[in-house]
């Protein structure tokens, strides 16, 4: 292990072996990376569990949804540094999270549609698409086929 932070002393780590009954003795570094990687770890647990990452193509949608998980999460682990009174688990902190998410959503869309500056969409109406005229006879039971020729180059038309 390379370390510029550590310098290369043995340490005893406070354990015994059981088959051998030894002290076991490690370096600095691993026994520093060991007592700081244990929240991570941690956190790498919670966001396993519930993650937001969907399958994707797209890398800059993955990188979104990682950075939005981290993010969520943090706010968790803060929300429950903060309110230790409170005893909320990860799922149910996402679902009022989402919920408030959605309700402000709507709150925005209804007051929007309330703007009297917003211009109304002009739409156009179609005509309803009809079949041919002859495609169906009046007897249901003799129905005219047209034939439809592929085109292309190739084997298969």
């Amino acid at each position: 292990m390379i370390s510029m932070i550590c310098d290369a002393t043995i340490v005893n780590t406070g354990q015994k072996d059981r088959k051998i009954n030894i002290e076991i003795e490690k370096p600095y570094a691993v026994v520093q990376y060991n007592k700081s990687m244990n929240g991570i770890d941690r956190a790498d647990q919670y966001l396993s569990y519930y993650s937001v990452l969907r399958k994707t193509a797209k890398w800059s949608k993955k990188v979104v949804l990682y950075l939005l998980n981290w993010a969520l999460f943090n706010t968790f682990f803060v929300y429950r540094t903060l309110n230790t009174n409170k005893k909320v688990k990860y799922k149910n902190f996402l679902h009022e999270v989402g919920r408030s998410w959605i309700s402000e959503v709507q709150n925005r869309s209804e007051s929007s549609s309330d703007d009297p500056q917003l211009p109304e969409k002009q739409t156009t109406l179609r005509e309803p698409k009809q079949d041919l005229p002859g495609s169906l006879s009046g007897d249901f039971r003799i129905l005219k086929l047209e034939t439809v020729v592929g085109g292309g180059e190739g084997k298969k038309k």
